[in-house]
């Protein structure tokens, strides 16, 4: 069964990830072809390179993106069974003097045909505010300010302990709160939370049985 593709952003969307608001996203293959890019990634992919290379170069992922999402490929390579996307992340920052910009990759495991893995990858210009983004998704699916809270800090790539350990919480509440993020956004993973507070893919059917990870 052909996996869903998460579907062009709305104009509202699109308009806060040409103001820099929103990360961008891609979706590569476990052998590091490109399956999907949104503008604002490539976008950042751009500013990559001309932060790292001092060149400009379109159409091209950085070679420092590749690595990270190297990585990952590698990680699910050897942690097949893991259902727990926290193992299956790794977050890199790639700087300048002006610029940070945060590399995001995470594993989606293919448990039936390892072959089609892919990885997400979320790109995140750490030096400018998410506020305009985390306004809009408290707006969208009528979230707490504490929910609004882990989703900023799951935005980070923060794993729950993390999150836990910054929100001064334990890590069940912090699950909880996952939980409910997950019902009112209507998604299943964590990684889903991501796209759909950024308006990449639908609202999905919740599965009663699904438990924050």
């Amino acid at each position: 069964m052909e996996k869903p593709r998460p579907l062009p952003p709305d104009p509202e969307h699109q308009a806060m990830a040409d103001e820099h608001i929103s990360p961008g996203f891609l979706i590569l293959s476990s052998s590091l072809k490109l399956l999907y890019r949104d503008h604002q990634s490539w976008k950042l992919c751009g500013l990559i390179h001309r932060m790292q290379q001092g060149t400009v170069a379109t159409g091209v992922i950085p070679h420092a993106v590749l690595q990270v999402c190297a990585e990952v490929a590698r990680l699910m390579q050897s942690t097949v069974h893991t259902t727990d996307l926290d193992q299956l992340q790794i977050k890199h920052v790639i700087s300048d003097r002006r610029t940070e910009i945060l590399v995001l990759a995470i594993g989606l495991p293919d448990a039936n045909d390892p072959a089609r893995s892919e990885i997400l990858v979320l790109l995140e210009e750490v030096s400018r505010p998410l506020v305009g983004l985390l306004r809009g998704a408290k707006r969208r699916f009528q979230l707490t300010d504490r929910e609004v809270n882990v989703v900023q800090h799951l935005l980070k790539g923060m794993t729950n302990k993390e999150i836990a350990n910054e929100m001064h919480v334990t890590e069940q509440t912090v699950k909880e709160h996952i939980k409910n993020i997950m019902k009112k956004t209507k998604t299943l993973t964590r990684t889903a939370i991501l796209l759909a507070v950024s308006g990449m893919i639908p609202p999905q059917p919740p599965d009663s049985q699904t438990a924050a990870r």
